[in-house]
Formats: structure tokens, sequence, C-alpha cells
């Protein structure tokens, strides 16, 4: 069972109006900021809903605008229903924008006694975690808040065995996602793609037949519009490139290779098309 972060649990006794939590696992970041709250609130070391504790939510896949910042501040309100705080987690899968984060300085810098806010920030996972989720957030918000970085107790080999990926993207899911039943074959095809110089007639047939396996995995689903693809193909991509940055034999090939799986995530991340993307990655990579 999932116990509540030592350095969280020191907080309890005079908890800080804002805090900025850092990993490298979203999932756990998420878990561990509902569990602060629900031991803040009700002494309860679990994930509790209440509507004390609000998770903040978009329309937008990955960013928190200003209009999700109003509702939340002005909508919502910050008077606690029945506990004696309203707390407010933004989750690390979600950025802000430049006019959400001015709105929310804003907030911060005149803070209510009634209220908590927990932003939360997972790093890049080939780059220091602690400083890369740093420069996710603005600096006048971070000198607001309390700053604790939060390790993931979660293990991962990256050896491509079917429970350590799944282990890798249950760590890393929205809440409404649930990975436990994933296909063998897309670990299959996942690590078959470390091979660097593989052509890229073969690359792009791989890339086909991956994306047609998780969409009739998504529509198997109760609800296949939580289970976005291009999402479960930059985590499936974090996987794949951190187990060729633990690979033995690691040259400026393999370097060039992880910097195009990045590239091919941050285009997936800004809404490109996922076969566009993957089809890009494979003429690009065959090359090296």
């Amino acid at each position: 069972m999932e116990k509540l972060n030592k350095k969280l649990a020191q907080e309890l006794d005079s908890p800080f109006h804002a805090y900025l939590l850092l990993g490298n696992t979203s999932g756990h970041l998420l878990s561990q900021a509902m569990m602060f709250g629900s031991k803040i609130l009700f002494d309860l070391e679990e994930k509790k809903e209440h509507p004390d504790i609000k998770i903040v939510s978009s329309e937008n896949l990955n960013t928190l605008g200003v209009e999700d910042i109003r509702n939340i501040i002005e909508n919502d309100g910050l008077v606690p229903v029945e506990g004696k705080y309203k707390i407010v987690i933004f989750p690390p899968v979600k950025s802000l924008t430049e006019e959400a984060s001015n709105a929310l300085l804003k907030t911060l810098e005149e803070p209510s006694e009634s209220s908590i806010f927990i932003l939360t920030s997972s790093g890049k996972f080939w780059s220091h975690a602690r400083d890369d989720s740093l420069l996710e957030v603005l600096s006048t918000i971070k000198s607001r808040c309390r700053t604790i970085f939060i390790d993931s107790d979660i293990e991962t080999e990256f050896n491509f065995a079917k429970e350590d990926f799944v282990n890798f993207m249950e760590s890393n899911k929205r809440e409404d996602e649930d990975f436990m039943t994933i296909p063998k074959d897309i670990v299959m095809i996942l690590e078959s793609l470390k091979d660097v110089g593989e052509d890229s007639t073969e690359k792009v047939f791989k890339f086909q037949k991956f994306i047609k396996i998780i969409d009739e995995y998504r529509k198997e689903k109760d609800d296949p519009a939580h289970l976005n693809i291009s999402r479960f193909i930059i985590t499936s991509f974090e996987y794949l490139t951190r187990s060729i940055l633990l690979a033995k034999e690691f040259g400026k090939k393999e370097f060039r290779y992880c910097e195009l799986l990045q590239e091919s995530m941050d285009d997936l991340d800004k809404g490109m098309r996922p076969n566009v993307v993957l089809s890009n990655f494979a003429i690009v990579s065959s090359n090296l």
C-alpha cells in the first residue's frame, strides 16, 4: 500500500499555503498530492474524493488556461465546504499557459488562510528531473511555494518485460487510465525499435502495426475516449528511450536516436497526427 512521503508528512502540523511538488513520475506525484490533501483535511492516509479537494482540469489535453484558473478561483471559490481548507491540486500532465500562470500568481501573492495550492511538475525522463521540473514553472510562482522533491518508490528496469512496461505506464497514467491489460505485442514491437540502424520501410510498417494495436486496445475499454493514442505513444517512447540510455553500447548514433525520439514526442504533444510523426521519425532515423 502506498504511503505518504515522509517530507510531506512533516508538513502536516503547519501546512504552507502553496506547494510545488517535483518528481520524475507524474502518476506518483498526483497520488501523493491527493494523499497529502486527505491527510491534512481528514487525517486519512488514502486518496479521498471530496469537494474540498479539487483537481484542476481542462478540455485541453496538455495545458491549463487562464479560464481554467478563473473557474477555480471565481466560480468554485476557495472557501471550504466541510474541512479546514480548500485544497487545489494542479496535475503534472497539464502545464500552465503564461496567462494562467499570471492569474495564479495574483492569488498566491495574497494567500487565503482557508486554501492550499499544490502544484506538481514531473521532469523530462533523460535530464535531471529536479532541474527540468523547475523549468516548467515560472520563477515568480516558485518563489511563493514551498518546493519538495518526491522520489518514486517504483523501480523500473526498462528490460521490456511486460510487467515492467505495465508498471511504468501505470506510474505515469492519468487518474482515469488503466494499462494493466496491455497486449504483449505492443511491448514486443517497442523493443524491436531499439535497433537504431533499421530500414525506414520496416520501421513504418512496425509503427502502423503499433498504432493499430493501440487503437484496438483503446476500443476494447469501457470508455475509449479516456485512452489517448498520442499520450500512449509518448509514454511508450519515454520507456524506449530510457532503455536505450541504459544500454552498455551507447554512442553518437544512439544519442541522436534518442534526440529524434524526443522530437517526435514533442510533435505529438503539440497535437500532430501520430501517423505523420512516426513516419517522419522512421525516415530520418534510418539515415543515422
